[in-house]
């Protein structure tokens, strides 16, 4: 079973998504990797978003695609007690390139750059071929650019409840996110020694 931190691993010194979170991470032995949002400036800058990574929830809110990188560096996506910047990927790519950890990148809907947004993430990666990368979205588009490229990272959808019929489809490992979802089939895709993930557990009482 493997464990991926969201976020990286955090403290009440440490927040989620930021360089300190993702170092942390490498040296934490109880979990497995981390799962992490990629979101895509207005200059073309690969950063790491907390939620939607589309939305920059910052005093200066707006959409991330409408700001260039040095736009949101002046913004604080921390606390007051505690500030902190917005870090890219290539920086968690450099502190993740001697850990052989999972790192899970998450891939959003860029519209009309999804395409752009795919060839330079495959592009950055593709210099880091000793991580040890899964490359999940839901968007079709973005799932059929990654599986007709030559990537050497791993490809997963993430299934919930309006694409259950997905799960019948080839790929490296599946996200499911849905309740409904038979585990008859689950069971059938570990044995075809597929990975399922899942972003529903919270505690470890949801995981038990």
């Amino acid at each position: 079973m493997y464990l991926i931190a969201n976020g990286g691993i955090y403290t009440k010194n440490t927040l989620i998504n930021t360089k300190g979170a993702i170092s942390l991470s490498t040296n934490t032995n109880y979990i497995s990797g981390i799962s992490l949002n990629v979101a895509y400036t207005k200059d073309e800058v690969f950063i790491i978003a907390d939620r939607d990574s589309l939305m920059f929830t910052t005093k200066g809110s707006g959409y991330i695609e409408n700001n260039t990188y040095n736009d949101l560096l002046h913004f604080n996506i921390g606390t007051k007690v505690l500030n902190a910047r917005v870090i890219t990927l290539k920086e968690v790519l450099d502190i993740y390139s001697k850990s052989n950890k999972m790192l899970v990148l998450n891939l959003d809907y860029q519209g009309n750059r999804t395409k752009k947004y795919i060839e330079d993430l495959l592009d950055l990666i593709s210099y880091y071929p000793n991580i040890n990368i899964f490359l999940k979205s839901f968007n079709k588009e973005i799932i059929n650019l990654l599986k007709s490229s030559n990537t050497k990272a791993r490809i997963g959808i993430i299934i919930d409840d309006s694409n259950l019929d997905e799960v019948n489809n080839s790929y490296d490992f599946y996200v499911i996110n849905s309740i409904s979802m038979d585990k008859d089939i689950i069971t059938r895709l570990l044995n075809d020694n597929k990975i399922i993930m899942t972003e529903l557990i919270n505690t470890g009482g949801e995981l038990i």
